[in-house]
């Protein structure tokens, strides 16, 4: 299962961040986190059959072509703002198709408004909790890392119905 829904989610990022924002990535089974402070990180956090949260951190040098291909600006033009708003919106909408990915169409949660992680933060530390699911993609020659975290376990019967589907 650990792997089922891993790959599930390196899928989902994949395919979002090229339809929403122009950006080809691919996944990546070994490597170091990313430097913090070359990064920027965002979190959203969410709750239904099952619970958790979810967090992208990015490297600092992917971001600019992120914001400017889904604004349709020179990435020059883009505001810190900006940046942190179309990180923002990529992982509300990685949330919002991963989520059924795993549990099924049919599931329904609650996703909460996505938040920048400050500086001095970090998200393996998010309440205590072992990070379930981890997914780094690689972005020209940048890196953009994933962490799903569960509280509690997903339901046996959402993990069957994954099984079933593959």
């Amino acid at each position: 299962m650990n792997d089922q829904v891993k790959k599930i989610l390196s899928d989902v990022a994949v395919k979002t961040l090229e339809d929403l924002a122009f950006i080809f990535s691919f996944p990546e089974e070994e490597g170091d986190d990313i430097p913090v402070d070359s990064s920027v990180a965002v979190s959203v956090s969410f709750s239904g059959p099952f619970s958790g949260t979810l967090v992208i951190r990015i490297s600092n040098q992917v971001l600019p072509e992120l914001t400017a291909n889904m604004l349709g600006v020179e990435e020059e033009e883009t505001t810190i703002d900006q940046k942190n708003d179309a990180l923002k919106e990529t992982i509300n909408v990685i949330c919002g198709n991963l989520l059924p990915a795993i549990a099924g169409k049919e599931a329904l949660f609650n996703i909460n408004t996505p938040c920048i992680i400050s500086d001095g933060e970090s998200e393996i530390e998010e309440d205590g909790a072992k990070t379930d699911y981890v997914a780094r993609l690689s972005i020209d020659d940048d890196q953009c890392d994933l962490f799903l975290f569960i509280d509690g376990k997903i339901p046996s019967s959402i993990t069957q119905e994954v099984r079933e589907n593959d």
